[in-house]
């Protein structure tokens, strides 16, 4: 099946096995994207990407497992799938079913301590819900994706090699949900840390959005603009 050419990306459907289940369903796959633009101070890609986040995903209509590729997974999924947190997790109708995927997918991994990549996948499932302009959800997305960072206990190359890079991060999740102070508190330790100059600037410019309370997205871009 040919899911079409969404904004140049190439994306077909082919039949996968579900390793948990072993149910065949026919599961969207991303063949070549593109970016045009900067990405959000979250990281979150421009488009063409953006639009494709929600293939990034899938769901075996069967059993519920949430995944990457469904025909992979770690020796303990089975008994994570089939608990009861996972399936409240994928049953919540509140959410958009592919941000409940992601959060799904997050819960997965934190299971296994792989917390950098459960935090990433919370934080994908504010970026569905952002699409779907159900703000609390997003919010809440963003809330848990701090909570995984505390759980994790460090900054330290969380989210990434780079010196200041998860604290940017961070920053930008507390400014997003309101947590001004906080976000404030982690801006002043994490600037006299050896970050580059690139860092730096993003961290300045939170800032400056934080003392304004400003709580909406804005891009890598605006906090480089030298004007």
């Amino acid at each position: 099946k040919y899911y079409g050419n969404l904004y140049m990306s190439l994306i077909y459907g082919e039949d996968v096995e579900c390793v948990i289940c072993n149910e065949i369903s026919n599961q969207a796959v991303i063949v070549s994207t593109n970016v045009f633009g900067s990405p959000d101070l979250d990281t979150r890609p421009p488009e063409m990407e953006r639009s494709n986040i929600e293939y990034e995903i899938q769901r075996c209509p069967s059993c519920g497992y949430c995944s990457s590729d469904l025909s992979k997974c770690h020796e303990n999924t089975k008994d994570i799938v089939d608990s009861q947190r996972y399936k409240t997790i994928i049953a919540n109708d509140l959410l958009p079913e592919v941000a409940s995927s992601f959060l799904a997918l997050s819960y997965e991994y934190e299971q296994n301590n792989q917390m950098g990549d459960s935090v990433w996948s919370a934080i994908h499932a504010s970026w569905i819900c952002d699409d779907e302009e159900i703000l609390e959800a997003s919010k809440n997305c963003r809330k848990q994706a701090l909570s995984l960072i505390d759980k994790a206990g460090s900054y330290e190359k969380l989210l990434s090699d780079q010196v200041g890079a998860t604290e940017v991060i961070a920053i930008d999740l507390m400014r997003r949900v309101g947590m001004f102070s906080k976000g404030l508190k982690l801006v002043k330790s994490t600037k006299v840390k050896d970050v580059d100059e690139v860092i730096f600037k993003v961290i300045d410019y939170e800032e400056k959005l934080i003392e304004m309370k400003d709580v909406e997205s804005h891009t890598i871009s605006e906090a480089l603009d030298e004007k």
